[in-house]
């Protein structure tokens, strides 16, 4: 089972398009092993870039919607007034339907608070609003001005203690050690561990939710045994069978809360991934997964590890079952 996947997995190490990796397999809800490459130590924490919209700030949006009593199809601008184009939903950002763009100049010269400033000022939803799914990280940093705005916290702190110590993630962290964590970057001659790789994380700090969770495998590989699971702690059944349906107005779109969906009759594969060389595959219905991390940004970015990582989703799902 899943042997042609595997041997994609280990080819793409063989090319050298990432420097070392892990990889951990869960079929039928169990995990069934757990292999390295090139690491030594699996307590390593990895830079999970874009995995934090999926495995933080999705559920803390859908914990703190229920807390207010709000639902995905709120107005964004009742709640963020700056938001001023009415046709937009939290449903709308979750599922990168916003057609939001912003150009900020000199953006990564900006600290927290002139930065969220510059994207309230310069936010605008274009043509392809409710027609595309545009992936952009500034949906998700609206999702989580939105979630400060309601719990009068940063964002960072709301996943911690509404996400991430109720799943028992107690190693997942927003400030890890350098020490304990995975190269992400050489950056003029210096080697980058244990601090957020997007630019745009970094500036914002605990403000942001697109990006900046770091953590070991083995609590990555618990949280998608969560979301293999039907629920029970932290969402409610309904919740947590709405991530493997089409959450936008269009079926082709193949967006659910958060993640992409197979538009695949057989089969409905939730897949999301990160910068970073992180991504997890879920199938809700054969309780089958793969959690991959890894640094392909390490010392500098792969982009042929995009094109092995396209092979490995479809053999993924050629050989779910």
């Amino acid at each position: 089972m899943f042997e042609q996947t595997e041997a994609l997995i280990n080819e793409a190490y063989d090319a050298k398009t990432t420097t070392n990796m892990g990889y951990t397999w869960i079929k039928h809800g169990k995990v069934q092993s757990t292999r390295w490459r090139g690491i030594k130590s699996s307590t390593q924490f990895y830079d999970l870039a874009s995995l934090t919209k999926v495995i933080g700030t999705v559920p803390a949006v859908l914990v703190v919607l229920s807390k207010h009593r709000l639902s995905l199809d709120s107005k964004v601008c009742s709640i963020l007034p700056e938001v001023v184009d009415d046709r937009i939903t939290i449903r709308h950002l979750i599922t990168h339907t916003s057609g939001v763009t912003a150009w900020i100049d000199n953006r990564d010269a900006l600290n927290a608070s002139e930065l969220r400033q510059a994207i309230y000022r310069e936010l605008s939803f274009g043509e392809d609003f409710n027609q595309k799914v545009v992936y952009n990280d500034y949906n998700y940093l609206l999702l989580g001005f939105i979630v400060e705005k309601l719990q009068h916290v940063p964002v960072q702190t709301v996943i911690e203690n509404e996400v991430l110590r109720p799943l028992g993630l107690h190693n997942a962290t927003f400030s890890p050690s350098a020490l304990q964590s995975v190269p992400t970057e050489d950056r003029n001659g210096i080697t980058i561990r244990g601090m957020v790789h997007d630019t745009k994380a970094f500036s914002l700090g605990q403000h942001a939710a697109s990006a900046g969770l770091f953590a070991p495998m083995n609590d990555v590989v618990k949280f998608a045994n969560w979301m293999l699971s039907d629920g029970g702690k932290l969402l409610n059944d309904s919740q947590m069978k709405g991530f493997s349906r089409n959450q936008t107005d269009n079926p082709a779109l193949e967006r659910s809360l958060g993640w992409w969906i197979s538009n695949n009759a057989e089969r409905i594969v939730l897949r999301h991934s990160g910068f970073t060389g992180t991504f997890i595959l879920l199938d809700q219905q054969t309780k089958n997964g793969l959690v991959f991390l890894s640094s392909r940004v390490y010392p500098h970015p792969n982009k042929q590890f995009l094109d092995f990582r396209q092979k490995i989703y479809e053999s993924f799902e050629n050989e779910d079952r």
